[in-house]
């Protein structure tokens, strides 16, 4: 895969991918905002439950709105599936692909 990141409307997404990052994290959808500087994220956590994780990063006035929650396989792959719909009605086939790969790795794996 060429882009590592693709902007779609106000929103940066970074590629997927099935590694453990630093924190043992397995990030499956990555993106971000930079009006505001906010980021969300939904994956798998270093105990093998899925997530989703929000953080506001412009100032303190809604820094209490971060958040850390578990989700069911079923949440995550739903938002996986939404992903593939903005990805599909903006053209982006290489990363509907990609997600699709996701997908079907999700369902192999948990």
């Amino acid at each position: 895969m060429t882009s590592k990141n693709v902007f779609v409307g106000n929103w940066s997404y970074i590629m997927p991918d099935t590694k453990a990052n630093s924190n043992g994290h397995i990030v499956l959808i990555k993106k971000l905002s930079f009006g505001p500087c906010e980021v969300y994220e939904w994956g798998i956590d270093n105990n093998g439950l899925p997530y989703e994780e929000y953080k506001w990063c412009e100032n303190e006035f809604f820094k209490d709105e971060s958040y850390f929650k578990r989700l069911t396989k079923k949440e995550l792959t739903e938002q996986i599936e939404n992903v593939i719909r903005v990805f599909t009605e903006n053209e982006l086939s290489e990363w509907v692909n990609a997600y699709y790969k996701i997908l079907n790795w999700l369902n192999s794996s948990l």
